[in-house]
């Protein structure tokens, strides 16, 4: 199993991320450049356990500024 972090703009509110809507907007950490991030929209960081390309567990939810 794999840790990732993903970034996107919408924010998830379900309990199975297999078919999360964040995942149709989403990015690893490394792409998201200080031009995205500064577009005036609401960010989420998603700590999401991996088996191979499976996600498995949401870990973690952070809102940033």
């Amino acid at each position: 199993m794999t840790n990732e972090i993903v970034l996107s703009t919408i924010e998830n509110k379900r309990k199975d991320i297999k078919d999360a809507p964040f995942w149709k907007n989403c990015y690893h950490k490394d792409e998201v450049t200080r031009e995205m991030r500064n577009n005036g929209k609401q960010w989420y960081e998603y700590h999401i356990k991996f088996d191979g390309l499976k996600p498995i567990q949401l870990t973690k939810t952070k809102k940033l500024k």
